[in-house]
């Protein structure tokens, strides 16, 4: 934990470097000193089945989702989705400058004790 699931529309113009992108975000959630950088995963699915209210083709969505145990601060969670945008927007420029796009953040509370993980020894 955290969780980072990255969808976006297929018509987004941009190619990211999903690598670059979640490299910058695994190192702005740790900066915050609320999270190990060894706990962090991210991952991107590209959606091609989606409508965005009237399906005009130039309408594009970006939408990331940081999933983080329960017990975190307004203010935490605040600045987290705050530099995630941020690092969204470097990322995908060509996107906000031509298309109708609609980016968010979504920064999810898991509740603790129902979240269970394993890591295999090898």
């Amino acid at each position: 934990m955290p969780h980072c699931i990255l969808e976006y529309s297929v018509n987004v113009v941009d190619e990211p470097d999903f690598r670059a992108l979640f490299g910058e975000l695994h190192q702005a959630l740790v900066a915050t000193g609320e999270f190990n950088l060894g706990d962090i995963k991210s991952r991107a699915i590209a959606r091609g089945d989606f409508l965005i209210a009237e399906g005009h083709p130039d309408r594009s969505f970006v939408a990331l989702e940081i999933r983080i145990l329960e017990g975190r601060s307004d203010a935490v969670k605040s600045r987290i989705s705050s530099d995630a945008a941020g690092i969204l927007r470097r990322h995908l420029p060509r996107t906000l400058a031509e298309t109708r796009c609609s980016l968010s953040v979504q920064v999810t509370d898991v509740h603790r004790a129902s979240y269970h993980k394993e890591i295999s020894g090898r």
